[in-house]
């Protein structure tokens, strides 16, 4: 019902006045040809009042004559009727014209570009850097990447653990959190360099301080590895300690060990090529859905299309956009041993893709073994890798 009234305001609808002694006979003659009327009003004994859409008000007049009725028409409301008095008046639609085009060409162009973090040397650096990679005041919204002014963020800021980029009407704001970082130390700071991890020493190159480590010791988390404390020989043949800040590269090996689970049955989701459409229209923060029946599928996937604006965003957030329900099927799929041993080495390869660019594999293992009882096949991957384990930590 509500649809309906919807699309006659669009296309335009007449409040008309029944006059006659068979007027119920008239709105049962239109109901049964298909002519819909509604907000029916008596308004006096022989007086009915309603109103109808303008392709149903010529059909109703045929029906007039037949029911011994005469219709009136009291008012003409609807885009329709409204377009066609703005025919009349040339210069004003084209004023109106023009103030649309404006505001809306106006709307789609960036104004301002907000950052949000407590720091505000971050927030200053992440600015100049924006405008510098194109994302600045004057550009308009449609041309706005913002997986490509993420990846760029993150890629040039180790500080920055996460963001995200929201357009709110004409402003840009980006979010950001910051990594919390281990506290620098101050370059006059006396400092000992200890391990980040555990593994065995492969090289150590010193340039500040005194080796505590040498290769092929074993050495876990926290031990230290160059230290801040030097030994100077004094005029009367004491040993006197000097407090340095340790510099140093010390290489160990380091193993690592991932592992995922397979399935031997797996649940194998397709779509049967069923679709059924609805339409969300958002107005503020009220979202209202059409659709046309029930989604009759036991198994589907809910799917929104891209989100359009009905009216410029600078009037009011008022936006549609299709939804559609896509059926799918789950089937088994049987992998067996072999088939999931497959999946899980196809797995553990994406997770070696991980690893960082900086460190040196020395060998990787995979290993597959069934476990009878979750019926899945789980595989290890171990990892030896040659990487710098050593951190600054500030002498006490």
């Amino acid at each position: 019902m509500l649809v309906i009234k919807l699309w006659n305001c669009l296309r335009g609808y007449v409040i008309i006045k029944i006059v006659g002694q068979y007027g119920e006979r008239l709105i049962n003659q239109a109901a049964f040809h298909g002519i819909y009327l509604w907000d029916i009003k008596r308004h006096e004994e022989n007086i009915l009042l309603a109103k109808v859409s303008v392709r149903g008000f010529f059909r109703l007049r045929s029906l007039a004559r037949k029911t011994r009725c005469r219709i009136y028409v009291l008012q003409k409301r609807g885009l329709y009727f409204s377009l066609n008095r703005l025919k009349r008046r040339k210069v004003l639609s084209l004023g109106i014209i023009f103030f649309v085009a404006a505001i809306y060409m106006l709307s789609s162009i960036v104004w301002s570009v907000e950052v949000n973090t407590q720091n505000e040397t971050l927030k200053n650096s992440v600015i100049r850097d924006l405008e510098r990679w194109g994302l600045k005041p004057g550009i308009f919204k449609y041309k706005l990447d913002k997986k490509y002014f993420l990846d760029k963020i993150l890629l040039n800021y180790k500080n920055v653990s996460w963001a995200e980029i929201e357009i709110r009407g004409s402003r840009v704001i980006v979010e950001l959190v910051e990594r919390e970082m281990p506290p620098e130390v101050e370059e006059d700071t006396p400092c000992n360099i200890v391990a980040s991890k555990d593994g065995i020493v492969e090289e150590v190159l010193l340039l500040r301080g005194e080796a505590v480590v040498k290769p092929g010791d074993t050495v876990s988390k926290g031990d230290m590895l160059i230290s801040g404390s030097v030994s100077l020989a004094g005029g009367d043949g004491e040993e006197e300690k000097l407090l340095v800040r340790a510099k140093g590269i010390v290489k160990a090996r380091v193993w690592y060990k991932e592992s995922v689970e397979v399935p031997l049955v797996e649940s194998v989701k397709s779509y049967t090529g069923r679709v059924k459409k609805a339409y969300k229209f958002r107005v503020g923060n009220r979202e209202i859905y059409l659709q046309l029946g029930d989604v009759n599928f036991s198994n589907y996937v809910e799917e929104d299309l891209k989100v359009r604006y009905i009216i410029p965003p600078a009037f009011g957030n008022v936006t549609f956009n299709p939804v559609l329900y896509r059926e799918v099927k789950e089937e088994k799929r049987f992998l067996g041993v072999e088939g999931a041993s497959q999946e899980a080495s196809q797995r553990l390869a994406e997770k070696l893709k991980d690893f960082p660019g900086d460190v040196q594999i020395v060998q990787k293992k995979m290993e597959f073994t069934l476990n009878p009882e979750k019926q899945v096949v789980v595989g290890t991957l171990t990892v030896e890798v040659i990487e710098d384990i050593g951190i600054e930590k500030e002498i006490e």
